[in-house]
Protein backbone atom coordinates (compact mmCIF):
# COMPACT_ATOMS: atom_id res chain seq x y z
CA UNK A 1 0.00 0.00 0.00
CA UNK A 2 0.88 3.63 -0.46
CA UNK A 3 -0.29 5.88 2.33
CA UNK A 4 -1.12 9.53 2.58
CA UNK A 5 -0.80 11.42 5.85
CA UNK A 6 0.22 14.79 7.16
CA UNK A 7 2.09 16.18 10.13
CA UNK A 8 3.33 19.43 11.60
CA UNK A 9 6.48 20.90 10.06
CA UNK A 10 8.48 20.17 13.19
CA UNK A 11 7.91 16.40 12.70
CA UNK A 12 8.67 16.14 8.97
CA UNK A 13 12.26 14.97 9.44
CA UNK A 14 11.10 12.20 11.79
CA UNK A 15 8.55 10.66 9.41
CA UNK A 16 9.40 7.29 7.91
CA UNK A 17 9.20 6.69 4.19
CA UNK A 18 9.75 8.82 1.15
CA UNK A 19 8.36 12.31 0.81
CA UNK A 20 7.26 13.57 -2.58
CA UNK A 21 6.92 17.23 -3.36
CA UNK A 22 5.86 19.55 -6.14
CA UNK A 23 8.37 22.01 -7.58
CA UNK A 24 9.11 24.16 -10.62
CA UNK A 25 12.09 23.32 -12.85
CA UNK A 26 14.58 25.75 -14.41
CA UNK A 27 12.25 26.26 -17.38
CA UNK A 28 9.31 27.10 -15.11
CA UNK A 29 7.53 23.77 -15.65
CA UNK A 30 5.71 22.00 -12.84
CA UNK A 31 7.45 18.83 -11.65
CA UNK A 32 7.51 16.30 -8.84
CA UNK A 33 10.53 15.25 -6.81
CA UNK A 34 11.54 13.10 -3.89
CA UNK A 35 12.23 15.76 -1.29
CA UNK A 36 14.18 15.90 1.98
CA UNK A 37 16.34 13.06 0.72
CA UNK A 38 18.76 13.55 3.61
CA UNK A 39 16.31 11.43 5.59
CA UNK A 40 16.97 8.47 3.29
CA UNK A 41 19.27 5.49 3.43
CA UNK A 42 22.12 7.15 1.54
CA UNK A 43 23.09 9.07 4.67
CA UNK A 44 24.57 7.31 7.69
CA UNK A 45 22.51 4.20 8.29
CA UNK A 46 21.86 4.92 11.97
CA UNK A 47 20.46 8.38 11.13
CA UNK A 48 18.22 7.33 8.22
CA UNK A 49 14.47 7.29 8.82
CA UNK A 50 13.76 4.91 5.96
CA UNK A 51 15.37 2.30 3.80
CA UNK A 52 13.08 2.01 0.82
CA UNK A 53 14.02 0.55 -2.54
CA UNK A 54 13.86 2.58 -5.75
CA UNK A 55 10.66 0.86 -6.88
CA UNK A 56 8.89 1.95 -3.70
CA UNK A 57 10.16 5.46 -4.29
CA UNK A 58 8.77 5.43 -7.83
CA UNK A 59 5.41 4.20 -6.53
CA UNK A 60 5.35 7.00 -3.96
CA UNK A 61 6.20 9.56 -6.63
CA UNK A 62 3.53 8.24 -9.01
CA UNK A 63 1.00 8.31 -6.16
CA UNK A 64 1.88 11.93 -5.38
CA UNK A 65 1.44 12.94 -9.00
CA UNK A 66 -1.91 11.14 -9.16
CA UNK A 67 -3.18 12.80 -5.96
CA UNK A 68 -2.09 16.23 -7.21
CA UNK A 69 -3.84 15.73 -10.53
CA UNK A 70 -7.02 14.57 -8.78
CA UNK A 71 -7.08 17.54 -6.46
CA UNK A 72 -9.31 17.78 -3.41
CA UNK A 73 -12.60 17.43 -5.31
CA UNK A 74 -11.28 14.56 -7.39
CA UNK A 75 -9.98 12.72 -4.33
CA UNK A 76 -13.36 13.09 -2.64
CA UNK A 77 -15.13 11.82 -5.76
CA UNK A 78 -12.73 8.87 -6.03
CA UNK A 79 -13.35 7.98 -2.37
CA UNK A 80 -17.11 8.14 -2.90
CA UNK A 81 -16.89 5.88 -5.96
CA UNK A 82 -14.74 3.36 -4.05
CA UNK A 83 -17.06 3.33 -1.04
CA UNK A 84 -20.23 2.99 -3.12
CA UNK A 85 -18.67 0.13 -5.08
CA UNK A 86 -17.62 -1.63 -1.89
CA UNK A 87 -21.10 -1.27 -0.37
CA UNK A 88 -22.65 -2.69 -3.54
CA UNK A 89 -20.16 -5.58 -3.66
CA UNK A 90 -20.65 -6.39 0.03
CA UNK A 91 -24.43 -6.46 -0.43
CA UNK A 92 -24.17 -8.73 -3.47
CA UNK A 93 -21.60 -11.15 -2.02
CA UNK A 94 -23.41 -11.45 1.31
CA UNK A 95 -26.50 -12.68 -0.58
CA UNK A 96 -24.65 -15.92 -1.33
CA UNK A 97 -25.99 -18.65 1.00
CA UNK A 98 -23.67 -19.13 3.98
CA UNK A 99 -21.68 -15.94 3.33
CA UNK A 100 -21.95 -13.22 5.99
CA UNK A 101 -20.69 -9.64 6.08
CA UNK A 102 -18.61 -9.41 9.27
CA UNK A 103 -18.92 -5.67 9.81
CA UNK A 104 -21.05 -3.16 7.93
CA UNK A 105 -18.76 -0.25 8.78
CA UNK A 106 -15.99 -0.06 6.16
CA UNK A 107 -14.50 2.09 3.42
CA UNK A 108 -13.41 0.05 0.39
CA UNK A 109 -12.33 -3.21 2.04
CA UNK A 110 -14.66 -5.51 3.92
CA UNK A 111 -14.49 -8.94 5.50
CA UNK A 112 -16.78 -11.81 4.64
CA UNK A 113 -17.22 -14.90 6.79
CA UNK A 114 -17.45 -17.94 4.55
CA UNK A 115 -19.10 -21.22 5.59
CA UNK A 116 -15.74 -22.95 5.02
CA UNK A 117 -12.06 -22.08 5.38
CA UNK A 118 -11.21 -19.22 3.01
CA UNK A 119 -7.72 -20.34 1.89
CA UNK A 120 -8.83 -23.21 -0.38
CA UNK A 121 -11.64 -21.05 -1.75
CA UNK A 122 -9.19 -18.28 -2.66
CA UNK A 123 -6.81 -20.82 -4.20
CA UNK A 124 -9.57 -22.47 -6.27
CA UNK A 125 -10.85 -19.13 -7.51
CA UNK A 126 -7.29 -18.07 -8.41
CA UNK A 127 -6.91 -21.29 -10.42
CA UNK A 128 -10.00 -20.16 -12.34
CA UNK A 129 -8.53 -16.71 -12.98
CA UNK A 130 -10.39 -14.83 -10.25
CA UNK A 131 -8.60 -12.91 -7.51
CA UNK A 132 -11.20 -13.08 -4.75
CA UNK A 133 -9.36 -11.39 -1.91
CA UNK A 134 -7.10 -12.33 0.97
CA UNK A 135 -7.76 -15.14 3.41
CA UNK A 136 -7.49 -14.02 7.03
CA UNK A 137 -6.18 -17.53 7.76
CA UNK A 138 -3.17 -16.73 5.59
CA UNK A 139 -2.56 -13.49 7.45
CA UNK A 140 -3.14 -15.01 10.90
CA UNK A 141 -2.02 -18.65 10.81
CA UNK A 142 -3.11 -20.66 13.81
CA UNK A 143 -6.04 -18.36 14.56
CA UNK A 144 -8.85 -20.80 13.82
CA UNK A 145 -11.53 -18.21 14.53
CA UNK A 146 -10.30 -16.20 11.51
CA UNK A 147 -9.78 -19.08 9.06
CA UNK A 148 -13.11 -18.51 7.32
CA UNK A 149 -12.53 -14.77 6.89
CA UNK A 150 -12.06 -13.32 3.42
CA UNK A 151 -11.02 -9.67 2.95
CA UNK A 152 -12.32 -8.19 -0.30
CA UNK A 153 -11.16 -4.84 -1.71
CA UNK A 154 -13.05 -2.68 -4.20
CA UNK A 155 -11.55 0.25 -6.09
CA UNK A 156 -12.61 2.55 -8.91
CA UNK A 157 -11.38 -0.10 -11.36
CA UNK A 158 -13.80 -2.75 -10.03
CA UNK A 159 -16.84 -3.00 -12.28
CA UNK A 160 -20.31 -4.35 -11.52
CA UNK A 161 -19.47 -7.15 -13.95
CA UNK A 162 -16.35 -7.99 -11.90
CA UNK A 163 -18.47 -8.26 -8.76
CA UNK A 164 -21.05 -10.43 -10.49
CA UNK A 165 -18.30 -12.69 -11.87
CA UNK A 166 -16.86 -13.08 -8.37
CA UNK A 167 -20.29 -13.70 -6.85
CA UNK A 168 -21.14 -16.38 -9.40
CA UNK A 169 -17.76 -18.11 -9.10
CA UNK A 170 -17.75 -17.90 -5.29
CA UNK A 171 -21.23 -19.39 -5.15
CA UNK A 172 -20.15 -22.21 -7.47
CA UNK A 173 -16.95 -22.99 -5.54
CA UNK A 174 -18.75 -22.98 -2.19
CA UNK A 175 -21.38 -25.31 -3.64
CA UNK A 176 -18.66 -27.68 -4.85
CA UNK A 177 -16.87 -27.68 -1.49
CA UNK A 178 -20.03 -28.11 0.58
CA UNK A 179 -21.51 -30.82 -1.68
Amino acid sequence: YVGLFGCKDKYVRQMPGRLCGETVDAAGRRGFVLTLSTREQHIRREKATSNICTNSGLCALAFSIHMTLLGEAGLRQLAEVNHAGAVSAAERLSQIPGVELVNDSFFNEFTLKLPVEARPVVRTLADRGILAGVSLGRLYPGQDALANGLVVAVTETTTAEDVETLASALSTVLGEILA
